[in-house]
C-alpha cells in the first residue's frame, strides 16, 4: 500500500536482494536528512552519505538519480504503488477516488519518521520547498495519469487533472492543519474535516 512503513514494504518483497534494496535506499535517505540538518543541506557530499552506510557511490545512484533526489523525492516503485490504488478504486468520480486514496496517503505520511524528519528540515530550511514542491507535482501527475488509465484513457481529461488538484489541495490544507497540532485530532479526522469543507465551497460556486 501507498506510504507504508519501510519496514512493511521491506516484509513484502520477495527475496532477499530486494528486501536488501529497500533497506539501502532507507538508510541512505536517514543518513542524508540527518547531515541535511545537521551541516545545511547543500554542505555534504555524496560520497559523505555513502560513508554513513559503507556503500560505494554507485550504490546510491542505482537509487537516486542526484543527491538533491535523496531529501525528497518519491522512487518509481512508490509511484507505481500509488498509481495502482488509484486505479483500483470503485467510485464513481475521479474526484472520489483521489480523495479516497490521498486520504490514507496523509495518514501514512503523519506516521512516518522519515516525513516527519523531512518536514523538520523544511522548518529550518525553507529554501528547499521548490523541492518538495516539485514532488508534489509529481504525485499530482502520477494522480491524473492514474484516473485516467482508471477510465480507459490514454491520457488524463481536464476532469482527471481537476480531482488530482483538488484531492492533493486538500492533503496539503490537511496536513497544514494537522501540523498546527500534532498532539490533537487524528490526521484522518483532520482530513475529513477538511473534505467536508472543500465540498461547502465548491458547492459555492457561481454557475
Amino acid at each position: 500500500m501507498i506510504g507504508e512503513m519501510p519496514a512493511d514494504r521491506e516484509a513484502r518483497c520477495r527475496g532477499l536482494r530486494e528486501r536488501k534494496k529497500v533497506r539501502t535506499r532507507r538508510a541512505l535517505r536517514a543518513a542524508a536528512l540527518e547531515r541535511a540538518r545537521t551541516q545545511g543541506p547543500d554542505a555534504f557530499t555524496v560520497e559523505e552519505i555513502c560513508a554513513d552506510v559503507d556503500v560505494a557511490p554507485r550504490t546510491f545512484f542505482n537509487h537516486f538519480p542526484s543527491k538533491d533526489a535523496v531529501l525528497f523525492d518519491w522512487d518509481t516503485a512508490s509511484l507505481d504503488e500509488l498509481a495502482a490504488e488509484v486505479r483500483a478504486r470503485t467510485e464513481a468520480s475521479p474526484l472520489g477516488a483521489a480523495t479516497t486514496v490521498l486520504a490514507e496517503l496523509t495518514v501514512a505520511l503523519t506516521t512516518s519518521p522519515t516525513w516527519h524528519g523531512q518536514m523538520e528540515l523544511l522548518r529550518t530550511h525553507p529554501e528547499l520547498h521548490p523541492r518538495i514542491a516539485h514532488v508534489g507535482r509529481t504525485v499530482e501527475q502520477t494522480v491524473a495519469q492514474a484516473l485516467a488509465e482508471r477510465d480507459g484513457a490514454d491520457t488524463p481529461a481536464s476532469a482527471h487533472r481537476l480531482a488530482a488538484a483538488g484531492a492533493m489541495a486538500v492533503m496539503q490544507v490537511a496536513v497544514a492543519g494537522w501540523l498546527a497540532d500534532p498532539a490533537g485530532r487524528p490526521a484522518r479526522r483532520v482530513y475529513g474535516d477538511v473534505l467536508a469543507a472543500a465540498r461547502e465551497a465548491f458547492a459555492a460556486l457561481p454557475d
